[in-house]
Protein backbone atom coordinates (compact mmCIF):
# COMPACT_ATOMS: atom_id res chain seq x y z
CA UNK A 1 0.00 0.00 0.00
CA UNK A 2 2.78 2.43 0.84
CA UNK A 3 4.29 2.17 -2.63
CA UNK A 4 1.05 3.23 -4.33
CA UNK A 5 1.16 6.95 -3.67
CA UNK A 6 4.08 9.40 -3.63
CA UNK A 7 4.22 10.84 -0.14
CA UNK A 8 5.57 14.34 -0.40
CA UNK A 9 4.98 18.00 0.31
CA UNK A 10 5.32 20.67 -2.32
CA UNK A 11 8.97 21.31 -1.50
CA UNK A 12 10.22 18.07 0.05
CA UNK A 13 9.67 14.35 0.42
CA UNK A 14 7.95 13.29 3.62
CA UNK A 15 7.64 10.02 5.53
CA UNK A 16 4.07 8.70 5.12
CA UNK A 17 3.48 8.88 8.89
CA UNK A 18 4.21 12.62 9.02
CA UNK A 19 1.05 14.32 10.28
CA UNK A 20 1.92 17.39 8.21
CA UNK A 21 1.46 15.33 5.06
CA UNK A 22 -2.25 14.91 5.82
CA UNK A 23 -2.87 18.65 5.95
CA UNK A 24 -0.27 20.08 3.56
CA UNK A 25 0.36 17.22 1.13
CA UNK A 26 -0.82 17.64 -2.45
CA UNK A 27 -2.37 14.19 -2.75
CA UNK A 28 -3.18 13.21 -6.32
CA UNK A 29 -2.85 10.41 -8.85
CA UNK A 30 -1.36 10.51 -12.30
CA UNK A 31 -0.71 7.94 -15.01
CA UNK A 32 2.84 9.06 -15.65
CA UNK A 33 5.35 11.66 -14.48
CA UNK A 34 4.52 13.88 -17.43
CA UNK A 35 0.73 13.62 -17.42
CA UNK A 36 -0.44 15.27 -14.22
CA UNK A 37 -3.87 15.94 -15.67
CA UNK A 38 -4.47 12.30 -16.59
CA UNK A 39 -6.36 10.62 -13.76
CA UNK A 40 -7.38 6.97 -13.45
CA UNK A 41 -11.11 6.20 -13.35
CA UNK A 42 -12.69 5.96 -9.90
CA UNK A 43 -13.45 2.26 -10.51
CA UNK A 44 -9.72 1.61 -10.24
CA UNK A 45 -9.96 2.51 -6.56
CA UNK A 46 -12.73 -0.01 -5.83
CA UNK A 47 -10.41 -2.60 -4.36
CA UNK A 48 -9.02 -0.05 -1.86
CA UNK A 49 -12.57 0.80 -0.78
CA UNK A 50 -13.24 -2.93 -0.42
CA UNK A 51 -10.20 -3.22 1.83
CA UNK A 52 -11.51 -0.48 4.14
CA UNK A 53 -15.12 -1.65 4.09
CA UNK A 54 -14.66 -5.41 4.55
CA UNK A 55 -15.59 -6.22 8.15
CA UNK A 56 -14.03 -9.68 7.86
CA UNK A 57 -10.52 -8.33 7.32
CA UNK A 58 -8.08 -7.62 10.12
CA UNK A 59 -6.62 -4.19 9.41
CA UNK A 60 -3.73 -2.52 11.14
CA UNK A 61 -3.89 1.23 11.76
CA UNK A 62 -0.86 1.99 9.63
CA UNK A 63 -2.25 0.37 6.49
CA UNK A 64 -5.69 1.81 7.14
CA UNK A 65 -4.18 5.31 7.22
CA UNK A 66 -2.30 4.60 4.00
CA UNK A 67 -5.50 3.45 2.30
CA UNK A 68 -7.27 6.65 3.31
CA UNK A 69 -4.48 8.77 1.84
CA UNK A 70 -4.71 6.78 -1.38
CA UNK A 71 -8.46 7.37 -1.54
CA UNK A 72 -8.09 11.04 -0.63
CA UNK A 73 -6.12 11.44 -3.85
CA UNK A 74 -9.22 10.22 -5.69
CA UNK A 75 -10.83 13.63 -4.96
CA UNK A 76 -14.30 12.09 -4.83
CA UNK A 77 -16.49 9.39 -3.33
CA UNK A 78 -15.61 6.62 -5.75
CA UNK A 79 -17.64 4.59 -8.19
CA UNK A 80 -21.42 4.53 -7.83
CA UNK A 81 -21.47 0.93 -6.57
CA UNK A 82 -18.95 1.67 -3.79
CA UNK A 83 -20.09 5.07 -2.51
CA UNK A 84 -22.26 3.84 0.39
CA UNK A 85 -19.60 1.43 1.65
CA UNK A 86 -16.89 4.09 1.25
CA UNK A 87 -18.88 6.66 3.26
CA UNK A 88 -19.53 4.06 5.97
CA UNK A 89 -15.80 3.29 6.08
CA UNK A 90 -15.00 7.00 6.45
CA UNK A 91 -17.51 7.26 9.32
CA UNK A 92 -15.90 4.28 11.07
CA UNK A 93 -12.40 5.69 10.57
CA UNK A 94 -13.34 9.04 12.18
CA UNK A 95 -14.52 7.35 15.38
CA UNK A 96 -12.86 8.69 18.59
CA UNK A 97 -11.29 5.28 19.30
CA UNK A 98 -9.25 5.51 16.12
CA UNK A 99 -5.70 6.90 16.29
CA UNK A 100 -5.19 10.51 15.17
CA UNK A 101 -3.57 9.61 11.84
CA UNK A 102 -6.53 7.45 10.81
CA UNK A 103 -9.12 9.99 12.01
CA UNK A 104 -7.40 12.87 10.30
CA UNK A 105 -6.68 10.99 7.08
CA UNK A 106 -10.38 10.09 6.90
CA UNK A 107 -11.31 13.73 7.43
CA UNK A 108 -8.87 14.78 4.70
CA UNK A 109 -10.53 12.28 2.33
CA UNK A 110 -13.93 13.85 3.09
CA UNK A 111 -12.48 17.31 2.53
CA UNK A 112 -11.07 16.35 -0.86
CA UNK A 113 -14.47 14.91 -1.84
CA UNK A 114 -16.41 17.96 -0.59
CA UNK A 115 -17.75 19.12 -3.96
CA UNK A 116 -19.19 15.71 -4.75
CA UNK A 117 -20.41 15.29 -1.19
CA UNK A 118 -22.28 18.59 -1.34
CA UNK A 119 -24.07 17.51 -4.52
CA UNK A 120 -25.64 14.47 -2.83
CA UNK A 121 -28.67 16.38 -1.60
CA UNK A 122 -29.53 17.68 -5.08
CA UNK A 123 -29.03 14.42 -7.00
CA UNK A 124 -31.77 11.79 -6.52
CA UNK A 125 -29.59 9.02 -7.97
CA UNK A 126 -27.56 9.02 -4.75
CA UNK A 127 -30.56 7.82 -2.73
CA UNK A 128 -31.10 4.97 -5.15
CA UNK A 129 -27.46 4.01 -4.63
CA UNK A 130 -27.94 3.79 -0.86
CA UNK A 131 -26.70 7.23 0.23
CA UNK A 132 -29.72 8.41 2.23
CA UNK A 133 -30.41 10.99 4.96
CA UNK A 134 -29.57 8.50 7.72
CA UNK A 135 -26.09 7.94 6.30
CA UNK A 136 -25.51 11.67 5.92
CA UNK A 137 -26.59 12.18 9.54
CA UNK A 138 -23.97 9.67 10.63
CA UNK A 139 -21.33 11.34 8.47
CA UNK A 140 -22.14 14.76 9.91
CA UNK A 141 -21.72 13.44 13.47
CA UNK A 142 -18.46 11.71 12.56
CA UNK A 143 -17.04 14.88 11.00
CA UNK A 144 -17.61 16.85 14.17
CA UNK A 145 -16.01 14.09 16.25
CA UNK A 146 -12.96 14.12 13.99
CA UNK A 147 -12.31 17.84 14.48
CA UNK A 148 -13.89 18.50 17.89
CA UNK A 149 -14.15 15.41 20.13
CA UNK A 150 -16.66 15.74 22.94
CA UNK A 151 -15.15 16.23 26.37
CA UNK A 152 -16.97 13.21 27.73
CA UNK A 153 -15.54 10.86 25.12
CA UNK A 154 -12.44 8.76 25.49
CA UNK A 155 -10.35 9.74 22.50
CA UNK A 156 -7.50 7.57 21.26
CA UNK A 157 -4.33 9.64 21.23
CA UNK A 158 -6.12 12.68 22.62
CA UNK A 159 -3.10 14.99 22.78
CA UNK A 160 -3.17 16.03 19.10
CA UNK A 161 -6.90 16.74 19.39
CA UNK A 162 -6.47 18.84 22.53
CA UNK A 163 -4.42 21.42 20.61
CA UNK A 164 -6.09 23.28 17.79
CA UNK A 165 -4.52 22.13 14.56
CA UNK A 166 -4.71 25.22 12.40
CA UNK A 167 -4.55 23.46 9.04
CA UNK A 168 -7.19 20.94 10.07
CA UNK A 169 -9.49 23.72 11.27
CA UNK A 170 -8.93 25.79 8.14
CA UNK A 171 -9.91 22.82 5.99
CA UNK A 172 -12.91 22.27 8.24
CA UNK A 173 -14.09 25.84 7.61
CA UNK A 174 -13.71 25.33 3.86
CA UNK A 175 -15.68 22.10 4.09
CA UNK A 176 -18.49 23.80 6.02
CA UNK A 177 -18.59 26.63 3.49
CA UNK A 178 -19.10 24.14 0.66
CA UNK A 179 -21.68 21.97 2.43
CA UNK A 180 -23.81 24.85 3.73
CA UNK A 181 -24.55 25.89 0.15
CA UNK A 182 -27.31 23.27 0.37
CA UNK A 183 -30.29 23.51 2.74
CA UNK A 184 -30.38 19.80 3.57
CA UNK A 185 -26.76 19.87 4.66
CA UNK A 186 -27.50 22.95 6.78
CA UNK A 187 -30.10 20.87 8.64
CA UNK A 188 -27.64 18.04 9.30
CA UNK A 189 -24.88 20.39 10.41
CA UNK A 190 -27.12 22.52 12.64
CA UNK A 191 -28.53 19.49 14.45
CA UNK A 192 -25.03 18.18 15.22
CA UNK A 193 -23.73 21.55 16.52
CA UNK A 194 -21.26 22.30 13.75
CA UNK A 195 -22.44 25.85 14.37
CA UNK A 196 -20.87 25.68 17.83
CA UNK A 197 -17.59 24.50 16.35
CA UNK A 198 -17.55 27.29 13.76
CA UNK A 199 -18.32 29.89 16.43
CA UNK A 200 -15.44 28.56 18.54
CA UNK A 201 -13.03 29.20 15.63
CA UNK A 202 -13.81 32.91 15.11
CA UNK A 203 -11.25 34.30 17.54
CA UNK A 204 -8.55 31.87 16.40
CA UNK A 205 -9.21 32.68 12.74
CA UNK A 206 -9.05 36.41 13.41
CA UNK A 207 -5.98 36.39 15.66
CA UNK A 208 -4.04 34.28 13.16
CA UNK A 209 -5.51 36.09 10.13
CA UNK A 210 -6.50 32.86 8.43
CA UNK A 211 -7.20 33.22 4.73
CA UNK A 212 -10.51 31.38 5.19
CA UNK A 213 -11.94 33.46 8.04
CA UNK A 214 -14.26 35.31 5.64
CA UNK A 215 -16.12 32.03 5.10
CA UNK A 216 -17.38 32.03 8.68
CA UNK A 217 -19.93 34.89 8.48
CA UNK A 218 -21.38 33.34 5.31
CA UNK A 219 -21.70 29.96 7.05
CA UNK A 220 -23.54 31.63 9.96
CA UNK A 221 -25.93 33.38 7.59
CA UNK A 222 -26.73 30.20 5.69
CA UNK A 223 -27.49 28.32 8.89
CA UNK A 224 -29.86 31.20 9.71
CA UNK A 225 -29.24 31.72 13.41
CA UNK A 226 -31.99 33.25 15.51
CA UNK A 227 -30.98 36.79 16.61
CA UNK A 228 -29.86 36.94 20.22
CA UNK A 229 -30.42 33.23 20.81
CA UNK A 230 -27.45 31.22 19.57
CA UNK A 231 -25.04 33.88 18.43
CA UNK A 232 -22.49 35.13 20.98
CA UNK A 233 -20.96 37.97 18.92
CA UNK A 234 -21.77 41.64 18.51
CA UNK A 235 -19.99 44.71 17.08
CA UNK A 236 -18.76 45.45 20.60
CA UNK A 237 -16.22 42.62 20.16
CA UNK A 238 -13.18 43.70 18.21
CA UNK A 239 -12.40 40.34 16.64
CA UNK A 240 -15.94 40.00 15.32
CA UNK A 241 -15.78 43.49 13.82
CA UNK A 242 -12.55 42.55 12.04
CA UNK A 243 -13.94 39.27 10.70
CA UNK A 244 -17.17 40.85 9.46
CA UNK A 245 -15.48 43.83 7.82
CA UNK A 246 -12.82 41.63 6.25
CA UNK A 247 -15.55 39.47 4.72
CA UNK A 248 -17.26 42.42 3.06
CA UNK A 249 -13.88 43.66 1.82
CA UNK A 250 -13.12 40.24 0.35
CA UNK A 251 -16.49 40.31 -1.34
CA UNK A 252 -15.59 43.52 -3.10
CA UNK A 253 -12.03 42.45 -3.95
CA UNK A 254 -13.16 40.53 -7.03
CA UNK A 255 -11.38 37.22 -6.39
CA UNK A 256 -14.73 35.35 -6.66
CA UNK A 257 -14.21 33.02 -3.71
CA UNK A 258 -17.98 32.72 -3.57
CA UNK A 259 -17.92 30.83 -6.92
CA UNK A 260 -21.04 31.65 -8.95
CA UNK A 261 -23.37 32.31 -6.03
CA UNK A 262 -22.70 36.00 -5.48
CA UNK A 263 -26.32 36.97 -4.74
CA UNK A 264 -26.99 33.96 -2.46
CA UNK A 265 -23.79 34.62 -0.55
CA UNK A 266 -24.64 38.31 -0.17
CA UNK A 267 -27.99 37.30 1.34
CA UNK A 268 -26.24 35.07 3.87
CA UNK A 269 -23.77 37.81 4.74
CA UNK A 270 -26.55 40.38 5.17
CA UNK A 271 -28.32 37.98 7.55
CA UNK A 272 -25.18 37.57 9.67
CA UNK A 273 -24.37 41.27 9.71
CA UNK A 274 -27.81 42.07 11.12
CA UNK A 275 -27.43 39.56 13.97
CA UNK A 276 -27.22 41.29 17.34
CA UNK A 277 -26.63 44.65 15.66
CA UNK A 278 -26.94 47.42 18.22
CA UNK A 279 -26.73 51.17 18.07
CA UNK A 280 -24.11 52.82 20.24
CA UNK A 281 -22.67 56.22 21.07
CA UNK A 282 -19.19 54.68 21.07
CA UNK A 283 -17.07 56.58 18.51
CA UNK A 284 -15.18 53.43 17.50
CA UNK A 285 -18.40 51.60 16.69
CA UNK A 286 -19.87 54.59 14.89
CA UNK A 287 -16.81 54.76 12.66
CA UNK A 288 -17.04 51.02 12.04
CA UNK A 289 -20.72 51.26 11.09
CA UNK A 290 -19.88 53.95 8.53
CA UNK A 291 -17.00 51.96 7.05
CA UNK A 292 -19.12 48.82 6.84
CA UNK A 293 -21.95 50.77 5.18
CA UNK A 294 -19.47 51.85 2.50
CA UNK A 295 -18.49 48.22 1.85
CA UNK A 296 -22.13 47.16 1.65
CA UNK A 297 -22.85 50.01 -0.76
CA UNK A 298 -20.04 48.84 -3.02
CA UNK A 299 -21.45 45.29 -2.97
CA UNK A 300 -24.85 46.70 -3.97
CA UNK A 301 -23.23 48.39 -6.94
CA UNK A 302 -21.64 45.11 -7.98
CA UNK A 303 -25.00 43.36 -7.71
CA UNK A 304 -26.77 46.02 -9.74
CA UNK A 305 -24.17 45.70 -12.50
CA UNK A 306 -25.02 41.99 -12.72
CA UNK A 307 -28.79 42.42 -12.64
CA UNK A 308 -29.19 42.70 -16.42
CA UNK A 309 -27.24 39.50 -17.08
CA UNK A 310 -29.54 37.05 -15.29
CA UNK A 311 -33.07 35.78 -15.87
CA UNK A 312 -35.88 33.94 -14.08
CA UNK A 313 -35.27 32.68 -10.56
CA UNK A 314 -31.73 34.04 -10.57
CA UNK A 315 -33.11 37.52 -11.33
CA UNK A 316 -35.46 37.26 -8.34
CA UNK A 317 -32.55 36.26 -6.11
CA UNK A 318 -30.44 39.21 -7.31
CA UNK A 319 -33.32 41.64 -6.76
CA UNK A 320 -33.93 40.26 -3.26
CA UNK A 321 -30.22 40.51 -2.46
CA UNK A 322 -30.13 44.14 -3.64
CA UNK A 323 -33.17 45.04 -1.54
CA UNK A 324 -31.87 43.32 1.61
CA UNK A 325 -28.42 44.86 1.20
CA UNK A 326 -29.92 48.33 0.78
CA UNK A 327 -31.89 47.86 4.01
CA UNK A 328 -28.69 46.82 5.79
CA UNK A 329 -26.77 49.81 4.42
CA UNK A 330 -29.47 52.17 5.68
CA UNK A 331 -29.50 50.48 9.09
CA UNK A 332 -25.72 50.82 9.34
CA UNK A 333 -25.87 54.51 8.43
CA UNK A 334 -28.58 55.08 11.03
CA UNK A 335 -26.35 53.42 13.62
CA UNK A 336 -23.49 55.64 12.52
CA UNK A 337 -25.67 58.69 13.09
CA UNK A 338 -26.93 57.30 16.38
CA UNK A 339 -30.58 57.59 15.32
CA UNK A 340 -31.59 53.93 15.47
CA UNK A 341 -31.37 51.02 17.83
CA UNK A 342 -32.27 47.60 16.40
Amino acid sequence: MRTMVAHGLYDQLSPPDNEKLIWDGDLRWCCSDTQWDSWPGCEEFDWVVDYLANDNLKRDDKTEGDALLVLSAMRGLGSSSKRPSYIKALIRCMHPTKPPRVRHAAFRAVFDAREELASITTDPTWVRQGVDAKLLNQLSCALLTAVWPNHDQTVHGSAPDATLHKNRDRRYIQLMFTLTEHDEWCQHLTRDDHLGRCISLVDEACNRNWNVMHYLPVIFGRINISPGKDFPFSPAQENWRKVLQKTWQQFNAGDQWWKNDYADTILALVTTTKLNLRGSDDSVLRKWFAELATEVDQAIGNLQSQADDVNGVAQDTVNTAISRAQELRDDLMNHHKGTADL
